[in-house]
C-alpha cells in the first residue's frame, strides 16, 4: 500500500502539482482492493483452497465413543459421520487424522490440518485460538458406581476424588470444587477404568459418552447428576477461515432442514434429541 502511494507522488517531477489522470486513479484503486483482499489472512480463499485440494484434513481425539473412536483401525462415530456428510456437501473428501486432545488446537493453528471435530466445547478461551461452527449442545454429567448413593450434585463432590480428561471443561469444573482431589488423564476412557477399579469416587464427562458407557456396563457406571447444563460444541477452524466456516454453517443448516442431521443423530443416540 505504501509503495502505491509513493508511486503516485512521483509520477512526474514536472507534474507533481497536477491531478492524477482519472484512468490512473481507477487502476490504483483496483490495485489497492486486490492488495486488501490478499492481506486478509486467507479469509477469502479458505474454502477455495480446500476445494482445490479435494480434501479436508480433520483432526480428532479418537478415544471418545460414541462421538469418535478407533474401531478395528477405522475412526468412526457421530462426529465422524457428521463431518463426512458436511464435506460431501462441500464437494471434498474428509481425511481424518488421530491426535491427542491437548494438541488439537495447537496443530490446527500450525496448519497441520484444516479442521478439528472432537466434541469440543466452545469457550471464550478457545475462541481466541480458533473459529467455531456449532453443531451440537452437550451437558457435562457426574458418573459414579451404581452403589454410591452419596453423590448426585457438585456439592456432594466436595473433598472427593474426581477423574477427568486433561484440558477439558470437565477438568475446569472439577478444579472449582472445594477440596476435591482431581486426577487428569490424557484419554477419557482411563477415567472410566479408574472408577471401575474403585480408585476415584466419580468422574465428570460429556453426557453422550456417559450414556454410552452406562448402556454398555450398567452394573459399573451410573449417571447421577449434572455438572454443567448443555453448552455449545463446535468444529474448530483456523482463525480467519471465514468462507470455509460460512460454507460449513450452510451445510449444517441444510442437513437440519432436510432431516439428514436427525438421521445421523438417531443412528448413534436413538431418537432422544
Amino acid at each position: 500500500m505504501f509503495a502505491l502511494h509513493r508511486a503516485s507522488r512521483n509520477l512526474s517531477r514536472n507534474h507533481s502539482r497536477k491531478l492524477v489522470p482519472p484512468i490512473l486513479c481507477v487502476l490504483l484503486f483496483a490495485a489497492m482492493l486486490a492488495l486488501a483482499g490478499c492481506g486478509g489472512g486467507g479469509q477469502e480463499d479458505s474454502l477455495a483452497r480446500v476445494q482445490a485440494n479435494g480434501k479436508l484434513v480433520v483432526a480428532t481425539d479418537d478415544t471418545y465413543p460414541p462421538l469418535e473412536w478407533n474401531q478395528d483401525g477405522q475412526i468412526v462415530g457421530f462426529d465422524i459421520d457428521l463431518m463426512t456428510e458436511i464435506c460431501r456437501r462441500l464437494g471434498v473428501e474428509a481425511q481424518f487424522e488421530s491426535s491427542k486432545w491437548d494438541s488439537l488446537l495447537t496443530g490446527l493453528a500450525g496448519g497441520q490440518y484444516d479442521a478439528v471435530i472432537s466434541s469440543m466445547n466452545i469457550t471464550p478461551e478457545r475462541q481466541q485460538q480458533a473459529d467455531f461452527v456449532e453443531y451440537a449442545r452437550w451437558a457435562q454429567v457426574i458418573v459414579t458406581e451404581p452403589s454410591n448413593s452419596s453423590i448426585s450434585t457438585l456439592d456432594d463432590l466436595k473433598g472427593k476424588h474426581i477423574a477427568v480428561q486433561v484440558a477439558t471443561t470437565s477438568e475446569a469444573v472439577a478444579r472449582s470444587i472445594e477440596n476435591a482431589e482431581v486426577t487428569c488423564f490424557e484419554s477419557f476412557d482411563t477415567t472410566f477404568m479408574e472408577l471401575m477399579n474403585h480408585r476415584v469416587d466419580a468422574i465428570i464427562v460429556d453426557e453422550p459418552v456417559a450414556m454410552y458407557y452406562q448402556a454398555k456396563s450398567p452394573n459399573a457406571f451410573a449417571i447421577v447428576g449434572t455438572a454443567i447444563e448443555r453448552e455449545p460444541v463446535g468444529i474448530a477452524l483456523k482463525k480467519g477461515s471465514d468462507s470455509l466456516r460460512e460454507a460449513m454453517e450452510q451445510a449444517l443448516q441444510d442437513m437440519q432442514d432436510d432431516g439428514t442431521y436427525d438421521q445421523i443423530f438417531a443412528k448413534w443416540f436413538g431418537d432422544n434429541q
